[in-house]
């Protein structure tokens, strides 16, 4: 018990913890919880979400080196929050079982197969749903993708970077520390909150990309909740941004 007044598990319930270890799994929330979070949920949105507002109509990408505007910003601030996130979990008197990542196993590559296959077929009905009401993903996207193609290893960079960072922190650190702090029974609040903080920092994608993460999000939140361990986010995120590159034109999102 500390200055917060109790310590927490993974799960309250004391059931289907990543490890089924209690001691491993707990943590002991600091201040430094409370201001990681109040960064990742409310303050990375509402950065993310200015992009709304944001025209890119009349920006000439050709422009600018992706490696110095892009990739680099990318691969550095989201190292960043999974420092943060390293050192918050340290000082919470736990590890990084306690947010999923426990020893990988075979099951999570089915899993995260598995995984895309249904989702991108999801996604795929949801876009023609919204493309019938006119919202389309912003074109810049389809500009970030082309850039991409004659940069791949630095592509590479940004997809594992992104797909171990983001996990971390909006699947594996805001749920678990959500549903502990405010000692919720259900996974509602923690899968809301993580959901919109992910899908706003895609917000460059505009309304229709927005739309389309946001539900994403809900499904990797489903994955999360499914299998417990992180791998299989991990996995499939890493999958998606990377396959992008070679199959946008195909799936067209």
């Amino acid at each position: 018990m500390n200055e917060y007044g109790q310590t927490f598990g993974y799960d309250p319930n004391g059931v289907n913890r990543p490890d089924g270890n209690e001691a491993e799994a707990g943590f002991q929330p600091r201040l430094g919880t409370y201001i990681l979070l109040f960064f990742l949920v409310v303050l990375w949105p509402t950065i993310g979400l200015s992009l709304l507002f944001i025209d890119n109509a009349e920006i000439d990408w050709d422009l600018y080196d992706p490696v110095y505007f892009l990739y680099l910003p990318t691969i550095i601030m989201q190292w960043l929050i999974f420092l943060a996130v390293a050192l918050g979990v340290n000082r919470e008197n736990s590890n990084f079982k306690s947010i999923g990542f426990v020893r990988p196993k075979f099951k999570d590559i089915l899993s995260a197969i598995g995984f895309l296959i249904a989702s991108n077929l999801i996604l795929s009905i949801l876009q023609m749903g919204l493309s019938s009401f006119g919202i389309v993903i912003s074109q810049d996207v389809d500009v970030i993708v082309n850039q991409a193609r004659q940069s791949i290893w630095w592509w590479l960079a940004v997809s594992i970077t992104a797909a171990v960072c983001e996990e971390t922190a909006f699947r594996g650190y805001i749920m678990t520390r959500v549903k502990g702090v405010f000692r919720k029974s259900s996974w509602v609040l923690p899968v809301i909150l993580s959901t919109f903080a992910f899908a706003s920092g895609h917000s460059y994608q505009g309304i229709g990309g927005l739309i389309l993460l946001f539900f994403y999000g809900l499904m990797f939140c489903g994955l999360y909740l499914m299998t417990r361990p992180l791998w299989p986010c991990v996995l499939a995120h890493f999958i998606q941004d990377f396959s992008a590159i070679f199959l946008y034109d195909i799936i067209d999102f």
